[in-house]
């Protein structure tokens, strides 16, 4: 598919280039929001959205700066789902406060996961635990490690500190090792 063609036959109005764009790519997007919002009919709101979004400011797709249609698309929907999810306020709550950042109670260290045995944890089910994870972990670790966003980024992104970003998303690993532990812990031949 030609992206940069979709691009103009959508910028000149073109309902089916519109139509195109959307079957292309809204399965992609309803996965990124999906990511931050767990109700799916909010998900699917905020994809519709970022297709309104992104038609009406086409010219600032400039695939040379944006990256792929497809990856522009999908840092729209992150803008929009962290954006919803700070207008309802629904990780403030878990945030510690940013006083408190990394120089609360230590962490304990991460449960022990056999490296060979994560390999074999299907995507889904991987997936599946980060989704399961409070909102305010959740939204800093997807930001921090599927979105490349830096602690600087979802602190300016979500209002809060840059040590409050760092120290949610080191409760987030904590707790992603912990569910992985249990359920797929070291299980190493013990040594006689």
């Amino acid at each position: 598919m030609d992206e940069k063609g979709l691009v103009r036959r959508c910028s000149a109005g073109d309902r089916d280039a519109k139509q195109e764009m959307y079957e292309t790519y809204s399965g992609r997007v309803l996965a990124v929001c999906r990511r931050y919002i767990r109700d799916r009919d909010r998900a699917l709101d905020i994809v519709h959205d970022t297709f309104l979004k992104a038609w009406a400011s086409l010219d600032r797709f400039h695939p040379w700066r944006s990256g792929s249609l497809g990856a522009w698309l999908s840092r729209i929907a992150v803008h929009l789902a962290v954006d919803e999810l700070r207008r309802e306020r629904h990780f403030v709550d878990e945030l510690p406060p940013p006083s408190a950042g990394m120089a609360g109670e230590p962490l304990p260290a991460e449960p022990p996961v056999d490296a060979g045995r994560l390999q074999q944890v299907p995507v889904e089910e991987l997936i599946d635990l980060i989704a399961s994870l409070p909102e305010g972990y959740r939204t800093v670790f997807n930001l921090f490690c599927l979105d490349g966003c830096s602690h600087r980024e979802i602190a300016q992104m979500l209002g809060i500190t840059e040590k409050t970003s760092q120290t949610q998303y080191l409760k987030a690993r904590h707790k992603l090792a912990a569910m992985l532990a249990a359920k797929y812990g070291n299980h190493e031949k013990e040594q006689p």
